[in-house]
């Protein structure tokens, strides 16, 4: 196998992407992975419904970059990753509040309501501490039947590399198991996310999703090197 990285720059590319995406979220299973991408009815209509709104996402966001590792052999794409540069920084003690609208699931659901308090504390959270520019890795993935080979930290390489090039701050939220690996790419784990889906009322489903992991943590690399022992994040040396 000779994996190739490439920066995507057609539609088409995401017709190979999706399916590795699922299988990717599913192996292990990632309690995350339901209300990001949902499956309404079939596995291929939820697949066809993510790549729509990854597509829409990547064509109305100049500053979001997919990138794609392929077998050089056979074509298929092992891995994929999206990355986002924020030139500026989010706005001190803003976007946090606004309220996050998860449209892609069904109006009313329950699922579209825990979506909403998932993803808007995710969000959140990024927003009050990376004020300043920086890259944030939105989304990661790497075949099952191709891990372990060096895949993972080519796309994660490329962010890093563009950072350092920047001279910028890069962030990933991340679930508990990916955290190791962050952390062989030069990444510390700083912060646990705090996700808050208490409601009025919880249905029996709904305390089943709090029974589930939804642990999200907050990974940092300073400007220009790998984290080290005694490095602080800013809003530590603010605070």
């Amino acid at each position: 196998m000779h994996p190739k990285l490439s920066e995507v720059t057609s539609e088409a590319d995401f017709d190979a992407i999706m399916p590795v995406l699922f299988r990717a979220f599913h192996s292990p299973y990632n309690s995350f992975s339901k209300f990001f991408n949902p499956i309404h009815t079939t596995l291929e209509a939820a697949i066809q419904d993510s790549k729509a709104r990854q597509v829409a996402m990547w064509k109305g966001n100049q500053d979001c970059h997919w990138l794609k590792v392929t077998d050089a052999e056979s074509g298929d794409v092992i891995g994929a990753a999206c990355w986002e540069v924020n030139a500026t920084g989010y706005d001190k003690g803003g976007g946090s509040k606004k309220a996050f609208n998860a449209s892609w699931h069904i109006e009313g659901s329950e699922e579209k309501l825990w979506a909403e308090k998932l993803i808007g504390g995710l969000k959140g959270f990024l927003k009050e501490k990376m004020t300043r520019p920086h890259l944030e890795l939105d989304q990661l993935i790497v075949d099952p039947e191709h891990r372990r080979k060096g895949i993972g930290r080519m796309l994660i390489n490329w962010g890093v590399k563009k950072a350092d090039e920047m001279g910028v701050e890069t962030v990933i939220e991340s679930v508990p198991y990916a955290v190791p690996a962050y952390e062989h790419c030069g990444f510390e784990c700083v912060e646990e996310v705090p996700l808050d889906f208490a409601i009025p009322n919880p249905s029996e489903k709904w305390e089943e999703w709090q029974r589930e992991d939804h642990r999200a943590y907050l990974m940092w690399r300073p400007v220009g090197k790998d984290y080290g022992e005694g490095d602080k994040t800013p809003w530590e040396k603010s605070g």
